[in-house]
């Protein structure tokens, strides 16, 4: 668990550098200041979204909860039909 920490803080250290680049370069130089809070917390939240997903990927297949799923035992009878 503690590479999702590490992983979650490369990240988050990720996002504000990128955020402070296009701040330096101008990006958000014509909005508004609730427009930039905004951009900048719909993005923040879209990335721990995905950040969050990809963790509980990683960890499921990991620790092999996923490997039941994908192996089906054979007890002599067919397969159903839907």
């Amino acid at each position: 668990m503690r590479w999702v920490m590490i992983f979650s803080s490369v990240c988050v250290g990720l996002f504000i550098l990128a955020c402070g680049v296009m701040w330096g370069l101008g990006v958000f130089s014509g909005l508004g200041t609730k427009a930039v809070f905004a951009a900048l917390f719909g993005t923040f939240l879209a990335t721990a979204i995905g950040t969050a997903l990809m963790a509980l990927t990683s960890y499921s297949n990991r620790s092999g909860y996923d490997a039941s799923m994908n192996h089906v035992e054979d007890k002599g009878s067919a397969p159903k039909t839907f």
